[in-house]
């Protein structure tokens, strides 16, 4: 299984460099900043809590997915360009943490386990607004093109493997787990990829923004 911590070192050397023009960029900027920084901080508590406390860590994975939502709507926010489409994220941004919240209100017990439907719901609508944002820019230069090309993929091919980990959970296929993690580790490599490129066009060649 290939190592985690090598991930988390090429994570927290991605948020410095975007940390380093925190305050001299746009809102944008600063909310995508956030974002890196965040999902590092809780995918780091996630990993070690067996370690430190002995306790299992997949309800860290409902922070993770519900603070992935909200941010990256936020971000997108920032970045569509029609009534129509400001619309429905907000609409969404509103509805889906009050049923979220309403599922764990009336059932606790949905905090202790992994729940796929979650998942969907809260990485589809970013999918839509990533599409929405590579379809409004077709043929000219586009705003964070590379850092929406990235979240794209990733979004989509995790939201993939972890349909295919659930299957393997059904039918206790173990020796395909470790398989699966290797396989979401390589995508976030690929994904860390697209950001530091992104960064390189913000502070090396602002007149290439795609």
């Amino acid at each position: 299984m290939l190592e985690s911590k090598y991930l988390y070192f090429t994570s927290a050397i991605l948020c410095l460099l975007y940390f380093i023009g925190f305050f001299k960029n746009g809102k944008a900027y600063k909310i995508f900043t956030i974002y890196i920084i965040g999902v590092l901080i809780i995918d780091y508590i996630g990993s070690n809590l067996w370690r430190w406390f002995r306790i299992y860590n997949v309800f860290m994975h409902h922070f993770y997915e519900l603070f992935q939502f909200v941010i990256l709507s936020y971000f997108y926010s920032l970045l569509l360009k029609t009534k129509a489409q400001l619309f429905t994220v907000y609409i969404i941004l509103i509805v889906l943490p009050i049923f979220l919240f309403s599922r764990y209100l009336f059932n606790p017990n949905l905090f202790l386990e992994y729940n796929l439907l979650e998942t969907y719901l809260t990485t589809m609508p970013l999918i839509i607004y990533a599409s929405m944002h590579l379809y409004n820019n077709l043929g000219e230069k586009s705003e964070f093109y590379f850092i929406n090309v990235g979240l794209l993929f990733y979004l989509f091919t995790s939201t993939f493997i972890f349909l295919i980990y659930k299957l393997v959970l059904v039918f206790e296929f173990d020796e395909f787990n470790d398989v699966m993690v290797d396989i979401n580790i390589i995508l976030q490599y690929i994904k860390f990829g697209f950001f530091f490129y992104q960064w390189k066009l913000i502070y090396f060649n602002k007149n290439e923004l795609n």
